[in-house]
């Protein structure tokens, strides 16, 4: 499984137990450590084999600049970080340096668990990353990490079932406004459906924030029970109504969505770049005829990201290295270097302006183009579901009042306002 995959998997709530125990833990004075003053430890989430080369040379090269550094890097699995990064936390174990993801890390923010970034670094390091993508690691007024490689979504669609329905194959839609236009043609002239977004994970909550719904006011309350959150609410429930969406939206995953592409039953694919590499392997005679879009949004134009971080852990006893190495690990220069080696993106605007992420012919490889669209939305994408407290609650009732309303169990306008009843009696 790569890291391209893993950075876009379903947000996962903490375990109640391993919670319980950071919260007695982290508010107490940082445990004074009797080892190597000039050593640091660096955790990273499943980067192994693919980065070995890289991590080496990285680490080789920090110690050039810092002759009496150390640096001990652990790759962590990606189902094993959760529990070890909270365990090490309550017992002031762990590591220096940790690769996270902002909904992942604001848990331990809200913990005062991580250094503060806006006070740890000037002004100059701070503004070489995009803003956006710096605000997804914003907790209230804390930053608790610097922002490292992200990805954002682009469209991937048939040619072939483009033309069947009639529909210009070089013209694939840019908002659901077209979306919804496109999806009717394609249902009724190739009995196909045009898309399937899931709700295994952000995607529906995030096209409807593009929408326009706003989840929270600045009192952390529903915000989204009014005139431009109805209207995203009932666009989902007039798809489905319409029959234009997979019924197995219910219940099934991004994983359903990739098979049905690859089966020709599904038109688009609203996803990573790298998922070209799987309906190459998988479905080649789809792969034939696939091309690649920009990201479809909504009516604000605000495009998605997910973005991966390094953080510096308060119990640190080393914190003026581990900010150094974060820093020279986030760097224009060795972003660069570290998103060619398995076509990812990069959070800094000087590493997205070299010609790698900006140019491919139109005979280029798919995959290139894709990449270079990819890279061209950095700009004005960002974390559209923020980091908040019980934020994955929150999109587990918006996601159960939204189907209530498409199995016509409620109405459209009771069921978001059901959903801000019980978000607010949290």
């Amino acid at each position: 499984m790569t890291s391209q995959y893993l950075i876009k998997l379903k947000r996962r709530e903490f375990l109640t137990m391993s919670t319980l125990f950071l919260l007695g833990a982290c508010g107490s004075q940082v445990v004074d450590s009797s080892s190597n003053n000039n050593k640091i430890v660096f955790w990273t989430m499943q980067l192994k084999p693919q980065f070995d080369k890289y991590m080496t040379d990285l680490i080789a090269g920090f110690v050039k600049e810092n002759p009496n550094a150390e640096v001990e890097w652990v790759d962590i699995p990606w189902g094993e970080m959760e529990a070890k990064i909270l365990s090490s936390v309550a017992a002031k174990t762990a590591p220096d340096v940790v690769n996270l993801n902002p909904q992942f890390a604001s848990k331990l923010a809200e913990k005062k668990a991580l250094v503060d970034m806006a006070t740890a670094i000037s002004a100059s390091d701070r503004n070489a990353y995009f803003p956006n993508i710096w605000k997804a690691n914003q907790l209230e007024n804390i930053v608790f990490g610097l922002p490292w490689y992200v990805a954002t979504d682009i469209t991937i669609y048939n040619r072939d079932l483009f033309e069947k329905a009639g529909l210009d194959p070089a013209k694939p839609p840019q908002t659901y406004t077209e979306l919804t236009k496109v999806a009717e043609q394609i249902k009724a002239k190739t009995g196909k459906y045009a898309f399937m977004l899931t709700m295994d994970g952000g995607q529906v909550l995030e096209s409807m924030v593009q929408m326009g719904m706003k989840l929270l006011d600045a009192n952390g309350k529903a915000a989204f029970n009014d005139q431009d959150g109805k209207a995203a609410f009932g666009y989902w429930v007039n798809l489905f109504e319409k029959q234009l969406v997979p019924r197995e939206i219910l219940t099934e995953g991004h994983r359903k969505a990739v098979e049905l592409y690859q089966s020709g039953e599904l038109a688009m694919l609203l996803t990573g770049p790298q998922f070209l590499q799987s309906v190459a392997q998988n479905a080649p005679a789809i792969a034939k005829v696939t091309d690649v879009g920009v990201q479809i949004t909504g009516s604000t134009g605000r495009k998605s990201a997910a973005v991966m971080n390094v953080a510096v852990p308060t119990t640190s006893t080393n914190q003026e290295l581990a900010v150094k190495f974060a820093l020279y690990l986030t760097n224009a220069t060795n972003q660069l270097a570290f998103t060619k080696v398995e076509n990812l993106l990069p959070s800094t605007i000087a590493s997205s302006s070299d010609r790698y992420f900006t140019e491919a012919p139109k005979d280029a490889p798919l995959l290139d183009r894709a990449r270079v669209i990819s890279a061209s939305q950095l700009a004005q994408s960002e974390v559209l579901i923020p980091p908040a407290k019980d934020i994955e609650k929150l999109r587990k009732i918006i996601y159960e009042e939204l189907q209530s309303a498409m199995l016509k169990q409620k109405p459209s306008d009771q069921a978001i306002a059901s959903a801000a009843e019980r978000w607010n009696a949290l």
